[in-house]
């Protein structure tokens, strides 16, 4: 029987307790990638004074990490999601070193550019999900991984701030190392082994065409406010980068074994879960930087709380709890209702609270708990995506396309950024 087929619930709870407490330490390895580059960006800005090349640390690791997790995952479906994980926080843990351990600052970049491998393995951990779960688990599943990640996401700021500010900078760094080589033991140790794909002639050096693609793209959105919108160079990036992609987009419409397979992602549930990703990145997910924003902004200026670094950072900790509720609850309400009635849920309460914001003027009490509010709709609505991928997807193809997802996610958020 097919390795790919989905087993009958019959197996105890307890059974799949090592594969959720795995999959969550690969989650703190995923939040803490961007997150402790971060945290250690004010300080490294005094060790490398006037150095604008410095804004390449976090410019080349979201480049690499949009790459990475398409990249990543299809070698997990076609190689087997385990070892491909294991490879992946093997890569994390070897950036983390070098960045630590770097004496120069192309030498720190070239860390992070490793680093950026991290993003694979929310793709990866799905697709393992769904290898290991009977069907009706797997809503659940991810909405727990998604909750684990918010919630990892502001511990591990809190934790690695405190790390670079009573050792140094290289201390959050060997922090992430830690964390990798944790997730690897876990993973060795609690995750049955994979079984790859049957091997099929695939052309991966065409089929990766779109990475030079897609990282012309986003330079071009990210230098548009030192470029401004008439430079030749901006336009320029963006000519290159769109006819590459579309060379490579026709190229695995015609192959018979497609790198990614885009006849899949055309599908109808695919194409809208792919569209709701797009329209949560360009406006939900901001919330991060807009709240920021608005609990540090001076209080005289009418917009703004006049909160310190680190209370505001306290106030998102304790914003990012209500996905511990959110996140799993969308799961269960998918399992039940669907995926779509899921993620519709988690969008009427963003729409509800952003525009509430519009309407009122609230006190800081009343923004805290409109913002607790707007980031469990986040929440209940990326989990409720996901699962509509998911359950669209081949099982074979399970990563792959959560990681074209993240593809999107990417791209799309640094437009959103750009934006607000």
């Amino acid at each position: 029987m097919s390795a790919y087929i989905e087993a009958v619930d019959v197996k105890p709870r307890r059974a799949y307790f090592g594969l959720y407490i795995a999959l969550m330490l690969t989650t703190c390895v995923a939040s803490a990638g961007i997150t402790v580059i971060y945290n250690a960006l004010p300080t490294l800005q005094r060790v490398f004074p006037g150095r604008p090349a410095l804004a390449w640390i976090v410019t080349v690791y979201w480049l690499f990490s949009a790459v990475a997790a398409a990249v990543c995952g299809r070698y997990g479906d076609a190689i087997g999601r385990r070892p491909m994980m294991c490879l992946v926080l093997v890569l994390c843990a070897a950036g983390g070193l070098i960045s630590a351990n770097a004496t120069s600052l192309a030498l720190l970049i070239a860390g992070c550019a490793v680093q950026s491998v991290a993003s694979a393995i929310t793709p990866l951990a799905f697709g393992l999900f769904r290898e290991h779960l009977p069907p009706g688990r797997v809503p659940f599943a991810v909405g727990v991984l998604t909750a684990a990640g918010t919630v990892a996401a502001g511990i591990i700021y809190v934790a690695s701030g405190a790390l670079i500010d009573h050792y140094s900078w290289q201390a959050g760094f060997y922090f992430k190392v830690a964390l990798a080589a944790v997730a690897l033991v876990a993973v060795l140790s609690l995750i049955p082994a994979s079984m790859a794909a049957p091997r099929a002639k695939v052309n991966w050096l065409y089929g990766i065409l779109f990475a030079p693609a897609l990282a012309a793209l986003l330079i071009a959105v990210q230098k548009i406010p030192e470029w401004g919108w008439v430079d030749v160079r901006l336009w320029g990036l963006i000519a290159f980068g769109t006819a590459l992609m579309t060379l490579w987009a026709r190229h695995e419409l015609a192959a018979t074994h497609p790198f990614l397979d885009l006849r899949t992602l055309l599908d109808p549930q695919i194409r809208l879960a792919n569209l709701g990703i797009i329209l949560l990145v360009l406006g939900g997910v901001q919330i991060g930087q807009l709240f920021t924003l608005m609990f540090q902004q001076p209080s005289w200026t009418g917009a703004g709380f006049g909160l310190s670094a680190t209370r505001s950072g306290s106030m998102h900790l304790l914003l990012d709890l209500v996905s511990v509720v959110a996140a799993p609850w969308s799961g269960k309400l998918a399992s039940r209702y669907g995926a779509r009635r899921s993620a519709l849920v988690g969008f009427s309460l963003i729409a509800a609270t952003w525009g509430s914001l519009v309407i009122f003027d609230p006190g800081l009490p009343l923004t805290v708990a409109i913002a607790a509010t707007a980031l469990g709709g986040y929440s209940v609505t990326a989990c409720g995506l996901y699962n509509l991928i998911i359950e669209s997807t081949p099982v074979a193809r399970t990563s792959e396309a959560a990681g074209f997802t993240y593809v999107l996610f990417t791209a799309f958020f640094a437009v959103g950024a750009q934006v607000l």
